[in-house]
């Protein structure tokens, strides 16, 4: 799929865009929704791993190893609907840095497994 970018200077080549698995907002009975907006963000892997670690790699469930896909994009889903996605940009500078600390490695390498198993096109070929 190729998009103009919002600058219009540029096209990129993207992978197919994903389904929703959630409708966020005027979701309520008393609700009065007006329109449906579609959304479309371009992420990087360690964008994908900031929103799942902001909504759902320290949580007290499951290892982030057995969080199923469905799961993970749910989580990555909420941390867009909950935080900017230019927020996820500026946090995926540094996320990566985070593998030096000895005392969260472990987390923050399944927190990328499981990034890599729900979206499968941003995986590297080694890791």
């Amino acid at each position: 799929m190729t998009l103009y970018t919002v600058d219009s200077a540029h096209t990129l080549d993207l992978p197919p865009a994903l389904p929703p698995t959630n409708l966020w907002g005027a979701t309520e009975p008393g609700d009065d929704p007006r329109a449906v907006i579609t959304l479309q963000v371009a992420m990087t892997r360690d964008m994908l791993a900031v929103a799942f670690d902001l909504m759902g790699g320290h949580c007290d469930q499951d290892h982030p190893d057995a969080w199923s896909v469905e799961d993970i994009r749910e989580a990555v889903e909420a941390a867009l609907a909950s935080h900017s996605w230019t927020l996820l940009q500026d946090y995926a500078r540094d996320f990566p840095d985070l593998l030096n600390d000895p005392s969260i490695r472990e987390q923050i390498q399944a927190e990328y497994r499981a990034v890599d198993r729900a979206y499968p096109l941003y995986a590297p070929k080694e890791s």
